[in-house]
């Protein structure tokens, strides 16, 4: 417990709206499933990040746990709030930061902090809270977008040839197709396909995501599906529509 610090007491008397919300997994925001359907890998050494957006952490031991109880009982806090109470300025402005503070993110939006800075950034939810002030800069940033719509499209097609019993082996294969960067930053594109090998036929098919979404589609044509469920698939599938015209 961190109660010798008056920091701590005060914000245990009163405490913010957020301080019991507890930090969220993130292999939830970007799950291991999904990432051979990355498109794109934003990386830079030196941003900002509004410190109220972060939700959750890459680190097992801190998730789950309240922003308040990991202020209280973070294994290396005291050092920490000791630092805080030494140099407030570390949190106020664009310092070097030994060892960086890394976030993540898949939105943009919602962060969550990757290989070092959960007690930094518990500190600096509370303290730049007190100040009115979001924003910690000079941390580094991985932002991921995921094709999230390629990702179910692959799993419908896993679960109807599962379905169908179909001697078919289905497997995602990711290849960087491109890089963007100078000093202190880079974008890395990536581009998906689906491997369809028919052990049945010997045919090995590699299906971009309108290919994929058509195969989805032939295969519940084959099903016998009804017309009313053909038509209303065609309207949840539009790789399907762009095909037929």
């Amino acid at each position: 417990m961190n109660l010798n610090f008056e920091f701590v007491r005060r914000l245990v008397d009163q405490p913010p709206a957020w301080a019991e919300k507890t930090l969220l997994k993130w292999d939830d925001a970007f799950p291991q499933e999904q990432k051979d359907f990355l498109s794109l890998h934003y990386w830079i050494e030196s941003g900002s990040v509004n410190v109220h957006r972060v939700v959750g952490t890459n680190h097992w031991d801190y998730q789950g746990m309240t922003w308040l109880s990991v202020l209280m009982s973070g294994k290396r806090m005291k050092n920490n709030l000791q630092d805080l109470m030494d140099d407030p300025r570390y949190y106020l402005q664009s310092v070097i930061r030994q060892p960086s503070i890394y976030y993540n993110t898949v939105d943009g939006l919602n962060f969550y902090i990757g290989a070092d800075g959960n007690h930094r950034t518990c500190l600096a939810k509370f303290f730049l809270g007190e100040q009115e002030k979001s924003q910690l800069h000079n941390v580094t940033i991985n932002h991921y977008q995921v094709d999230t719509a390629f990702f179910r499209c692959y799993q419908q097609l896993k679960l109807i040839v599962q379905t169908m019993a179909l001697k078919v082996d289905l497997n995602p294969e990711i290849s960087s197709v491109g890089r963007e960067d100078t000093a202190g930053w880079k974008m890395d594109r990536y581009q998906t396909h689906l491997i369809w090998k028919d052990f049945q036929s010997g045919r090995v098919l590699k299906l971009k995501h309108a290919d994929a979404e058509q195969k989805l589609l032939d295969l519940y044509l084959e099903m016998n599906a009804t017309p009313a469920w053909v038509s209303l698939l065609k309207k949840l599938l539009p790789w399907s529509r762009a095909s037929s015209k």
